[in-house]
């Protein structure tokens, strides 16, 4: 077995995880888990056909979700729409109510290519809603300690805090991401963001246009850069804009028009809520700071974690050194390392990482690469300490009045 450096910053786990799995025999604990309880220690993650569907990096993720948290007593639910399946979606929430899921997700007319991922997106408020825990994407490899973020606040009556998750953009003009969202049951962020959710979804079936919704109006557009152009097949060149990402991410609209509502009648201050209660991290700096470090080159990214590290009394070259320091601030200072595939690859105009780890399968898991540093620290180190949560201070709200429907 390798040997890897230690990191400065990190520290052994002071538990054993749980013994490693082969890929092709996943547990009982993973195929067929037991239902969740309200506010008991789930995770949850959706893969529309299924888990043993996923593809082999991101279910590496899954594993090491496993093999981490399990011992301290957390569930990993991959739910998914497979007829017959243990996990289908539709044994965990109702979704023959309106008040769940929208028509397009009952009668399984969403259209458009990303709707997979809008299936993804229509769940992942009710599953919080009604159980708590956590939603993650399956694209996460997880560092920060979530077991002393669950215990010690969003659980603990004695604290504030009782929502996490991530956020795009700068104070004061932030927003909350949807890949990992954490709170309790019935949280009331969530379920003001689900309602606005499903009155966008109202006798649709894409979310083209859905930026335009008064509801979500009055919060900035995601911004691209306007040279950014990709290849949709059949269409020629076709710019990716501001209205086109905000329409592919408007539940992330959802959550930033909660975020900035005043609803004085029903008690809701969504500057004052965001300042008080969520324990927010960079989205930048805390899940794609292997990103910023290479420009956004996925293809890049790969190469450099499939090198080996060096051998005794070999010196680093230069390709080695960068990749040593992506490992290191994705262990030491990041919650988690997030990959990104569909979207991401239009935006950037080429491979993801992720897209790169599953072409060349396997280059993410090897033995004493620079990749498997990263694989072997998911289930072996811990930060020494929670990650900081990012300032919040005052901000105006750009919408009062009555969320209608929402209390």
């Amino acid at each position: 077995m390798v040997e890897y450096p230690s990191i400065p910053g990190t520290e052994p786990l002071p538990y054993r995880a749980a013994s490693p799995i082969d890929e092709s025999s996943l547990p009982n604990s993973l195929t067929s888990p037991p239902p969740p309880e309200p506010n008991s220690k789930s995770i949850f993650a959706f893969w529309h056909t299924g888990i043993h569907s996923l593809h082999p990096n991101s279910l590496r993720n899954i594993i090491a979700w496993h093999r981490r948290l399990s011992p301290l007593g957390w569930t990993v639910y991959v739910l998914d729409t497979v007829e017959g399946s243990p996990r289908n979606i539709a044994n965990y929430l109702d979704i023959t109510s309106p008040d769940v899921v929208p028509d397009a997700f009952r009668n399984k007319t969403l259209i458009g290519e990303y709707a997979a991922q809008h299936t993804s997106d229509l769940v992942r408020f009710p599953l919080l809603l009604r159980y708590g825990g956590v939603y993650m994407d399956v694209g996460i490899l997880l560092y920060g300690d979530l077991d002393a973020l669950w215990t010690q606040h969003i659980m603990n009556p004695a604290s504030p805090i009782d929502f996490a998750g991530f956020t795009l953009g700068e104070f004061p003009n932030i927003s909350i991401v949807n890949f990992t969202l954490i709170s309790a049951a019935n949280n009331p962020l969530i379920k003001r963001a689900h309602h606005i959710f499903l009155k966008l979804w109202e006798g649709k079936n894409t979310t083209t246009g859905a930026h335009k919704h008064p509801l979500v109006s009055h919060v900035p557009l995601m911004r691209v850069p306007p040279e950014l152009v990709t290849n949709e097949d059949g269409k020629g060149k076709m710019a990716i804009n501001d209205e086109s990402m905000t329409d592919y991410a408007v539940q992330i609209q959802c959550l930033g028009a909660v975020e900035r509502w005043v609803d004085e009648e029903n008690g809701w201050d969504g500057p004052k809520y965001v300042r008080e209660k969520c324990w927010l991290f960079s989205m930048m700096a805390h899940s794609y700071a292997h990103e910023q470090l290479t420009n956004w080159d996925g293809t890049l990214q790969q190469r450099l974690f499939s090198l080996p590290l060096p051998g005794p009394g070999e010196e680093e070259s230069d390709d080695q050194k960068l990749a040593r320091s992506m490992v290191e601030v994705v262990i030491r200072d990041s919650w988690c390392l997030k990959l990104g595939h569909g979207f991401s690859a239009k935006l950037f105009g080429g491979d993801t990482l992720g897209i790169r780890w599953r072409k060349v399968v396997g280059s993410d898991c090897v033995e004493g690469t620079y990749a498997g540093w990263l694989r072997w620290a998911e289930v072996n180190l811990r930060q020494k300490g929670l990650l900081e949560r990012i300032y919040i201070g005052d901000y105006e709200p750009t919408m009062r009045g009555r969320m209608l429907g929402a209390d």
